[in-house]
Formats: structure tokens, sequence, C-alpha cells
């Protein structure tokens, strides 16, 4: 049997930073759909792309919308560490869930998964004072290994998703990467925290454009079942 190549590639919260960023610098080879709900994708972005507007917690603006997709980049989320339950529970849960349960009833083989640092970072804690250079000495660096320290109702909503991805890589034969992505932002320069007392902590998980492009683009071209 020919294998099944990755070319139509969804990207769901496309309109963000991190859907911007990978709608600049995935390879052309990949033929993009970019999702939105409420912020709109960037003019110059959407004249060279199809794109398509929905809720993803709301089923009936699901279905159908990912038919003759190879794979599924699920940005979308609500991405503040201090979202209410309410919020959490619509655009990260639940949406979640609809884009797996379409993922599957289209045909796509593979979602890859933006998960957060937030899952583990209560190791760390919760303040800028508690900076990188004082809890690597004492305590090592967090390892994926290290049961899941959440800290916040966002943190949570990630750990649903890769575990929602196991199950359905299990049950349904799809295949799920899931990406503990750092701290990304428009400037991709660390040094405008440069002197402030989140520097060292900004440093440390700090991803520059070029490297969440190729990571993501990596998650598209590995083949495997399932990587956390």
């Amino acid at each position: 049997m020919k294998e099944r190549k990755i070319v139509n590639v969804g990207i769901t919260g496309a309109s963000g930073h991190i859907g911007t960023t990978l709608t600049e610098g995935l390879p052309h080879r990949y033929k993009l759909i970019l999702f939105y709900n409420r912020r709109e994708i960037r003019s110059d972005l959407a004249a060279k792309h199809k794109t398509a507007q929905a809720d993803f917690a709301r089923a009936e603006q699901v279905q159908g919308v990912f038919e003759g997709l190879d794979a599924v980049i699920h940005l979308a989320a609500d991405p503040l560490t201090e979202a209410s339950w309410e919020s959490v529970l619509h655009n990260n849960i639940i949406a979640t869930y609809n884009v797996f349960e379409e993922a599957v009833r289209a045909g796509v083989l593979k979602i890859v998964f933006a998960s957060t640092n937030h899952t583990q970072h209560d190791y760390v804690g919760k303040t800028p004072l508690t900076l990188d250079r004082f809890f690597v000495p004492t305590t090592g660096f967090v390892k994926l290994s290290d049961p899941p320290a959440p800290d916040s109702y966002y943190g949570i909503s990630k750990l649903f998703g890769e575990n929602m991805g196991w199950y359905y890589s299990r049950r349904c034969g799809i295949q799920f990467i899931s990406l503990r992505i750092g701290s990304t932002f428009p400037q991709d320069d660390p040094s405008i925290w440069k002197g402030t007392d989140r520097e060292d902590h900004a440093r440390a998980i700090f991803l520059s454009k070029r490297d969440c492009v190729a990571a993501f683009a990596r998650g598209l071209e590995v083949k495997t079942d399932f990587l956390l």
C-alpha cells in the first residue's frame, strides 16, 4: 500500500501569534487551511491560503471542516493562565473534544497539538521571583517523567488534550504529537526582559519563531503513533 503523505494541513487558531508564525514559516509543500474564530486572519496571509471561520466548541460549526485534510495543527484555545473555568471549558476542553471527533470522522491521519510548559510550571513557581537559576541547582531540571504540576485551569486543559491524544491514538488509530511550548512572542527576542526580574525565566523557556516552526514541521513529518 502506498504510504500516505502529509500535504493538506488545517491550522486551528490560525490568527494567533503561533498560527501566524507557522503560516509564514511552514514549508510550501503543505497546503494550508487557516481556521479562525473571533480575530480574522491577517489579510496578506488570507490572500495566499484558504480560510474558514468556526467556533470549535460548537459541534455544528465543526462538522465537515476537516474533509480532505491529512493533518490538523490544533492551536485554538484560551491561552491565558488567568482564564476562568468557564472559558477554559468552552475554548480548550469542549473545543478539543470536537476537534478530535471531527478529525476521526474525516479520516485525518495526524493531530499536532499545542500543549504548554504550564502543565509542569507549578514546579518552578508562580512568581517572577522563583527563577530557574535558583530552581535548577536545588531541584534539577523538570523531566517528562515527573508527575504533572499544572499552575492554572489553562495548564489542566492542556493535560486534558494530551490525554485525549493518547486515548484517540489507541482507540481510533489517529497519530498524535504534543508539543509543550515554552514562551514565544512577536518580538522574537527574550532581551526585552533584560534587567527585569523575569529575565532568567524568560530566557530559560524562550522559543524562537524559527525553532517553533521547526518543531511543528517535525511534528508533521515524524512517523509515530503517539509522541509527547
